[in-house]
């Protein structure tokens, strides 16, 4: 007993070494890039990250804006981010090459677009836009699609609406609008929400009122990711899934989170969670017919010469259960 009681000491310092050599396993950080930093379609990270759904798993997120799809998926291309926040139409970078795939259909239909008007337009429906010039982000842009699909949808033909690219900079967008340059703009319904309290413009509808079927919004991931450690990949959906559903009970916390996020006041943060939540998707499985429209646009856009087959670009491998 007394050889065990001197030998007490040592031991606790084995153990102790032991303790040191092994520290805790460090979180796994993963790069999540947006394609705007002030869009609510992208704020559930932002909630995933405040609320420690994504540490809960093992994950250190670091978020990285972008301003438009195409610089997106140029820092996933030259290794800036390794997860995109993008929008269905991103499928045409993949196509054309990026080394990334759609791993999760996380927001259809398209409730974070709509149509905004001057306050005192004359223009009381979608229908009576025949003719009018819409204010988009950029040619190619999902933007620009969706105003080319209205003309589509109501059988106006191919110059049935004149888009006229004002940028992604809501400044812009709002200088063009109330100038009279255009007759609508189509943008995220926060523009047109922060318009009202001014009176300088009002929400028209949203791009879902004539667009049914669509991938809004897709979760792409890095090809190095996916072959380095998919395991982080599968624990990121999880803890993305999980932040969906938090969100959809916890109004009051998300707006509060979605203020400072987006820039926009307490009372158009509210408005936009009522109005673009809905689209969030449960459980990201891919809404294939919402891809048709996206394969049509690329042929619309004069993206490619004929529809691409995406089926080879997205995977549910990944998803939560899987």
């Amino acid at each position: 007993m007394h050889r065990i009681m001197r030998r007490l000491p040592l031991l606790a310092f084995a153990f102790l070494g032991l303790a040191v050599a092994n520290p805790a396993a460090a979180a796994d950080k993963l790069r999540v890039g947006k394609t705007t930093p002030q869009g609510y379609a992208f704020v559930p990270v932002d909630v995933g990250v405040q609320h420690g759904f994504f540490s809960k798993y093992g994950l250190e997120i670091e978020i990285v804006n972008f301003t438009g799809g195409a610089r997106l998926h140029q820092g996933m291309v030259a290794g800036a981010a390794d997860i995109a926040l993008g929008s269905g139409p991103d499928f045409a970078f993949l196509v054309k090459g990026a080394p990334e795939i759609g791993v999760a259909d996380y927001a259809d239909p398209p409730l974070d677009m709509a149509l905004t008007v001057p306050y005192d337009s004359p223009i009381k429906s979608v229908d009576d836009l025949k003719g009018k010039k819409i204010g988009v982000t950029g040619s190619g842009a999902m933007t620009h699609w969706l105003a080319l699909e209205l003309a589509h949808v109501k059988n106006w033909g191919k110059d049935g609406v004149t888009p006229v690219f004002l940028g992604g900079d809501r400044p812009a967008q709002v200088a063009g609008l109330i100038t009279h340059q255009v007759d609508a703009v189509i943008s995220d319904p926060a523009l047109g929400f922060q318009l009202e309290e001014s009176k300088q413009g009002r929400v028209l509808a949203p791009a879902s009122s004539y667009v049914k079927d669509f991938m809004t919004h897709i979760i792409f991931a890095s090809n190095d990711l996916v072959k380095s450690n998919p395991d982080a990949l599968k624990r990121f959906l999880r803890g993305w899934f999980e932040t969906i559903a938090y969100m959809r009970a916890n109004k009051a916390e998300v707006v509060k989170i979605a203020v400072p996020v987006t820039g926009m006041s307490e009372s158009v943060a509210g408005r936009e969670y009522d109005f673009v939540t809905p689209s969030f998707t449960a459980d990201g499985k891919f809404n294939v017919k919402g891809l048709e429209p996206i394969a049509r646009s690329f042929v619309d856009l004069e993206v490619f010469d004929k529809e691409p087959d995406l089926s080879k670009y997205w995977t549910e491998a990944y998803l939560p259960g899987k």
